[in-house]
């Protein structure tokens, strides 16, 4: 099959780990044997001027056998929801008629409906082409308020013209119910050629590691993953466990904000910074440490878990809608969201079964039970399934 996918974001020279997710199912369908191509359109308005003038991407390159396709496009507007809307959805739409055009296209796969699925549900209208939307944002679970009454019109519209919705997580999809009915549940994918387990473990190390990877552009990011709340809960796990170590992956503006906490806390002799990682750091670290952990507040998914998880490791999230569908006693524990106490338990769970030699979690066990749910080639054949119903409705 043709298809084409349009993200909503997507990575960039400095930040080249942006909408990975994305780029990784578009590698799990051209593996699976499809032809694939991305297209995306940066936004930039008046505020944005100096990013505009600084543009470096490249507006064609391949990786992996994907074409790419992307250009910037000026929005008088203001940045936000309301601005970039129809903006974002004549620069794909110029792409397509640009690079697409004369090609046979199966299906039009928008990742977010804001604003990659209302520019789909625009080039469906044009072209004919069936889309699908695979729906991310957290703005659903954390932002449903400001989206205007004219927004929530044109969300629906999207939602329920795509041949089918697709959810993360069951959670998630409860909460795009009022949208559609039509939704199917299809979780993130992982490498796992890249995310492994290997024999470089944290034997090594004289303490339990622990591992915590996310963004930190904005002080926003540090409480959507509840970084406040590990900082608080390793401040009494170290002072019990001295040579226990939390090492922080992950750079940005609000970096520094996290080194105050640490600071204020005490901890900063058992807490180790690393900045921006790329991804063969992050699986480095993954294998290295003994337990990942993460106590998000919000999770429409968590591949960072499964992540780890694909690495052979136990991890610690909260029951926030995420990881509820793939977080078992066999691979990890569950904590109840703002449980400062019950996180401090987990972890000493975690280091109580290292120091004892006798950790419930098998690596093995945990790395197999990704593969077979949440491969490449697990999540294309479910994807295959979607896109061919399309299709044999159509024909019939």
């Amino acid at each position: 099959m043709n298809i084409v996918i349009i993200p909503a974001f997507f990575q960039t020279k400095n930040r080249p780990t942006l909408g990975s997710f994305f780029l990784d199912q578009a590698k799990a369908l051209r593996k699976a044997g499809h032809q694939v191509t991305i297209l995306y359109c940066d936004t930039y308005s008046v505020k944005c001027t100096k990013e505009w003038l600084g543009y470096e991407e490249e507006s064609a390159s391949q990786i992996q056998g994907i074409q790419i396709y992307r250009e910037k496009y000026f929005c008088p507007l203001k940045h936000g929801m309301e601005g970039y809307k129809e903006a974002f959805s004549k620069g794909i739409e110029r792409l397509w008629e640009k690079h697409i055009k004369n090609q046979s296209v199966d299906m039009i796969h928008a990742h977010c409906c804001v604003w990659a699925g209302y520019a789909a549900m625009k080039l469906s209208e044009k072209t004919k082409v069936p889309y699908v939307i695979t729906e991310h944002a957290t703005l659903f679970q954390l932002h449903k308020d400001e989206i205007s009454s004219a927004n929530n019109v044109v969300i629906k519209e999207a939602f329920q013209k795509a041949s089918k919705v697709i959810c993360v997580s069951r959670a998630f999809a409860k909460l795009l119910e009022e949208y559609t009915d039509n939704i199917e549940v299809i979780g993130n994918v992982v490498d796992c050629e890249q995310f492994k387990t290997s024999d470089v473990t944290s034997k090594g190390h004289e303490g339990c590691r622990f591992l915590t990877v996310c963004y930190m552009e904005e002080e926003a990011q540090l409480y959507k993953k509840g970084i406040d709340i590990l900082i608080k809960a390793w401040a009494k796990v170290a002072s019990k466990y001295p040579q226990a170590r939390l090492i922080v992956g992950g750079g940005g503006k609000a970096l520094e904000k996290v080194v105050e906490w640490t600071k204020e806390y005490n901890v900063t002799e058992s807490v180790e910074f690393l900045g921006a990682l790329e991804r063969p750091q992050v699986v480095e670290q993954m294998q290295l440490c003994d337990c990942f952990v993460l106590p998000s507040r919000y999770e429409t998914f968590g591949v960072v878990y499964i992540e780890a998880m694909a690495c052979g490791k136990p991890v610690i999230a909260v029951a926030n809608g995420g990881p509820d569908d793939f977080v078992h006693e066999f691979n990890g524990i569950l904590i109840q969201p703002e449980q400062e106490e019950e996180l401090v338990q987990a972890l000493e769970k975690i280091i109580s079964a290292k120091e004892q030699q006798n950790s419930p979690y098998e690596p093995e066990r945990i790395a197999a039970y990704v593969e077979e749910k949440f491969s490449y080639q697990a999540i294309a054949e479910q994807l295959e399934k979607v896109y061919k119903e399309e299709v044999i409705c159509r024909k019939s």
